[in-house]
């Protein structure tokens, strides 16, 4: 993460297992251990800025890159360096800019604009080159294959638009939304998007040879990052609103969140270890955890509206939709929008929503992405466009029996603001809306009415604007005292039922006892923030530490 701003920090970023943190400075650097606790570990003082580092884990091997003028500290030139020797091993010079810096145990990846470089990294020799098209952003993932059984090594970054290499991975039959979709359709989707610029390129790092393509998004990708095992793509668009989650080995969209109904910038994207959450962070300055659950995946959603389906037409034969009573009229009307451009706005214009994709309605089909040529799929589309939407964590929730408990969600009395409590009464009422009239608003509406949002989220505590900022996320439950006032209650029931309550032994006030998973933030201010998410009620996170990254006392 890069700051181009006259502040001392210039790039900020994790290790490969969040342990550590990397700091690239106007004079230097720093590394900090955030894992069992918070402390410097390392600094580099030379008036010398530095504007990409990238830890090998917790090695004593750092890439760096300079942010000068000078050959010796010019953003071309990448340095590998042993900072307990307190030398470098060897110097690489780049036709152009690096932006970005991957290490593995066995490889080395470097990020041009527009190509990328695959080293061995116990020999420095060039394994391979890649041409892509232009990525300014610095867009690209790695799947961390030490931390993971299945060994799936693979790198992730913006597909170049119509090049040989994508559209042969496209015809071959290799591509998302069912990964082996017939070679007609395939053909077909290449004919019909001939600018996509939102699609990602799987490629293997041990055959060194392309391995599929995901069709992500239409609009330009702002961030995407494969899960530990390699298993699992996220991605977002430029334009903010949508997060999306792929099966890497099959191209299957397993989630769709909404982030949000106005565009905003996507820094980043991480799994949690464990792959049951997705962290993004935005401009917002507010983070953004999403529960990859069996409620919130698609398959049983779709599922979920087909046995609901069915059970109304076993209650009543002669029951009859909308949609169905015109669908012949709905299918000539797919076959129109099909020919429309991917960026024209119909009726997501009528209800403020940012059309992002256009596809938004995937959601409520099967398996079925962007063959809206098909009429049978069509057909489908039709049939399907009655049906409400249950999507939301809260009218999971509200399905539940009466005889399980209810976790309301954490609600931080720090964020009560008059525009929150507005934007949570319309979101009810959107749910409400979508449960009371899903069957004679098209999929499409409900579906925006009642979208799945998520499961926690975080407000960073920011000083200035345009703050940039990274999350990661913890596997274990750790216990913390925390202050009654961030809750909503001023008692609180953990999952096992037990009430506690402590005395601090400095001041009178009681703190309550919390199970949490901790979410760690670094911000382009030189902040480290450690926040608490309850695991059984999601909502707000906690705030439990803040360090600063440029105090000399660190």
């Amino acid at each position: 993460m890069v700051n181009q701003s006259e502040d001392s920090v210039n790039f900020i970023t994790f290790n490969q297992d969040a342990t550590c943190v990397a700091v690239g400075l106007n004079s230097g650097y720093k590394i900090f251990n955030c894992i069992p606790s918070f402390r410097k570990c390392y600094q580099f003082k030379k008036n010398e800025s530095i504007g990409l580092i990238e830890m090998l884990y917790c090695t004593s091997l750092i890439a760096v890159v300079g942010l000068g003028n000078e050959i010796s500290s010019s953003p071309r030139k990448l340095k590998i360096i042993n900072t307990k020797r307190q030398s470098t091993i060897c110097d690489l010079i780049f036709p152009s800019t690096i932006l970005q810096v991957k290490l593995t145990k066995s490889k080395m990846i470097v990020l041009l604009e527009d190509q990328i470089y695959i080293y061995d990294i116990t020999t420095m020799n060039l394994l391979h080159t890649i041409e892509t098209s232009p990525n300014t952003n610095g867009l690209c993932a790695i799947s961390n294959t030490e931390c993971n059984l299945q060994h799936n090594s693979y790198l992730a970054y913006p597909s170049p638009p119509k090049t040989i290499t994508h559209d042969s991975l496209l015809v071959n039959g290799i591509n998302t939304n069912g990964g082996s979709n017939s070679v007609q359709n395939n053909i077909q989707s290449v004919s019909n998007s001939p600018n996509r610029v939102g699609d990602v390129i799987i490629f293997n790092l041990d055959s060194l040879q392309p391995l599929s393509v995901i069709e992500a998004h239409k609009s330009s990708l702002a961030a995407i990052t494969l899960s530990n095992d390699g298993t699992l793509l996220a991605t977002a668009s430029d334009k903010g609103t949508i997060v999306r989650v792929f099966s890497v080995e099959s191209g299957v969209k397993l989630y769709q969140f909404r982030r949000g109904t106005y565009p905003t910038k996507i820094y980043s994207l991480n799994f949690s270890f464990d792959n049951k959450y997705v962290v993004a962070t935005s401009s917002s300055e507010t983070v953004h955890i999403f529960r990859l659950g069996e409620d919130e995946s698609l398959e049983n959603k779709h599922r979920k509206k087909r046995n609901m389906k069915k059970r109304k037409h076993r209650k009543d034969p002669e029951y009859e939709t909308i949609a169905e009573e015109n669908e012949d009229d709905l299918q000539s009307l797919h076959l129109k929008q099909s020919k429309k451009n991917d960026d024209d706005e119909d009726e997501d214009a009528l209800i403020q929503d940012d059309g992002d994709d256009s596809d938004a309605e995937d959601d409520e089909v099967d398996d079925e992405d962007d063959v809206d040529d098909d009429l049978e799929i069509i057909s489908n589309r039709s049939r399907k466009l009655s049906q409400g939407s249950s999507n939301s964590f809260t009218s999971i929730s509200s399905n539940l029996s009466n005889d399980e408990p209810k976790s309301e969600p954490i609600v931080d009395q720090n964020r009560l603001s008059v525009a929150r409590l507005i934007r949570r009464s319309s979101q009810t009422l959107g749910r409400k809306a979508a449960q009371k009239m899903g069957d004679f608003l098209p999929s499409r509406f409900s579906s925006i009415l009642e979208p799945t949002r998520h499961f926690a989220s975080l407000k960073i505590n920011t000083i200035g604007k345009d703050v940039k900022s990274i999350a990661v996320m913890t596997n274990d439950l750790q216990k913390d005292l925390v202050p009654p006032s961030y809750l909503h209650s001023k008692r609180h029931e953990d999952p096992n039922g037990n009430n506690e309550a402590f005395k601090s032994s400095s001041s009178s006030t009681k703190f309550l006892s919390m199970s949490l998973i901790h979410i760690n933030v670094v911000t382009s201010e030189g902040l480290f923030y450690t926040y608490g998410l309850d695991p059984e009620r999601g909502g707000d996170c906690i705030l439990l530490h803040q360090y600063s990254l440029l105090d000399e006392g660190n």
